[in-house]
């Protein structure tokens, strides 16, 4: 069987589109390595698969806040993060090399790395696909193309990428097209679905269990209607959102399950109405098998989850590629897109009631939920993956 390394970001939604696809293949008799931050060792061990810990520039970005600060100069975080990841995998694999090279699409030391030693290589997409004639960052950019900092990335990588066999053209290397990607996302879901070709698979979201490293959870009541609220783990530190939610569904008929993140203080919101139960974190899947309506930031895997459970959805972005999400959901009749500047007691209240109270948006998202099921993603991602290997020799 084949040695298949998987080159991870250090985000949640980056690595939990992949566990599902480490298990098939480990479960398929393949030996699997995974980069991992120390984070994100519980997960990849209980996917099977053996962690390459390394140390990482972002640091703790799985926790990161969303704002001007953090998100400045992402670019160049990026290529720090490229340069440290190779240094350190590379003394790691030494003579062991993998027979493919398994990455996200913006782990790039992953490509460094495989081009070095002329490795094929699998690319991983949690959120859009990128081709010659798409590129989500286009339609909504992600940072200011004359940002200091962007200019210094683009420089330092000009330079690098010679050094590793690659032509010495930022541009070229963004847009390039791998031979295999994957895509974590339904075709009938990704803007412009119908142009990417068989180069590309749509695998869906890889959903695995994660009850093993993240607990599990269960309804108080089965009468009673679930409301799950989350504005995802690198929530932005905006408590005035929580209050708000307080002061929306408190002693409400539903249920309220609310997640904060790591930025706000639970202690800071007050007095807690009965018919809220509130965490840091919440096991997301368990809270999505019975919930109702999912009010959330529209990040891609709590998009993904939401639909695959066939919860329609209250989206509140909080960044640009979450609102892409958010449009695109509003725009195929699945929930509804809240921009943040109109986010008050009263139109949470009244969004969550008319996309629950919405017989049309249940029927699409039902059909979506069929959609997503009718995929093993898993089984689909894998397979591409081991054409890969067959292709290469």
């Amino acid at each position: 069987m084949a040695h298949i390394a998987f080159f991870n970001f250090p985000a949640v939604g980056h690595v939990n589109p992949t566990l599902g696809v480490v298990e098939e293949l480990v479960k398929r008799g393949h030996r699997v390595t995974c980069t991992a931050t120390e984070f994100f060792v519980p997960a990849i061990k209980a996917a099977g698969a053996t962690p390459i810990v390394y140390e990482s520039p972002f640091g703790e970005f799985y926790r990161s806040p969303y704002n001007d600060e953090m998100m400045a100069g992402e670019g160049l975080r990026c290529l720090d993060e490229a340069i440290a990841l190779h240094q350190q995998v590379s003394g790691y694999y030494g003579d062991d090399r993998p027979d493919v090279v398994v990455h996200d699409f913006m782990a790039w030391g992953a490509r460094f790395y495989a081009s070095e030693h002329e490795l094929p290589a699998v690319r991983l997409f949690p959120s859009y696909g990128v081709s010659e004639t798409f590129n989500i960052a286009a339609k909504y950019p992600w940072s200011a193309p004359d940002d200091p900092r962007i200019l210094e990335m683009i420089e330092r990588i000009t330079a690098l990428l010679p050094t590793f066999g690659l032509p010495g053209d930022m541009g070229a290397f963004v847009t390039d097209v791998a031979e295999t990607g994957v895509i974590f996302l339904p075709r009938e879901f990704h803007y412009e679905g119908d142009t990417f070709d068989d180069r590309f698979v749509f695998a869906g979201p890889s959903i695995k269990d994660r009850s093993t490293f993240q607990g599990s959870w269960k309804p108080k009541s089965a009468e009673r209607p679930v409301l799950l609220i989350s504005l995802g783990t690198a929530s932005t530190g905006w408590p005035e959102f929580f209050s708000l939610a307080l002061q929306a569904f408190g002693d409400s008929h539903r249920d309220v399950v609310m997640a904060l993140g790591d930025h706000i203080d639970p202690a800071d919101l007050g007095d807690v109405p009965a018919n809220f139960e509130i965490r840091r974190h919440v096991p997301q899947l368990d809270v999505l098998r019975h919930a109702d309506v999912f009010l959330t930031h529209a990040g891609m895997n709590s998009t993904m989850e939401s639909l695959y459970h066939g919860v329609p959805m209250v989206a509140v972005p909080q960044m640009n590629e979450q609102r892409a999400n958010a449009l695109r959901v509003e725009e195929l009749g699945l929930g509804r897109h809240l921009p943040r500047e109109e986010v008050t007691a009263e139109s949470l209240r009244a969004s969550v009631d008319a996309v629950a109270a919405d017989a049309a948006v249940a029927e699409r998202v039902r059909a979506m939920k069929e959609a997503l099921r009718a995929v093993d993603g898993p089984a689909v991602a894998a397979d591409a993956v081991e054409r890969r290997i067959v292709a290469n020799g």
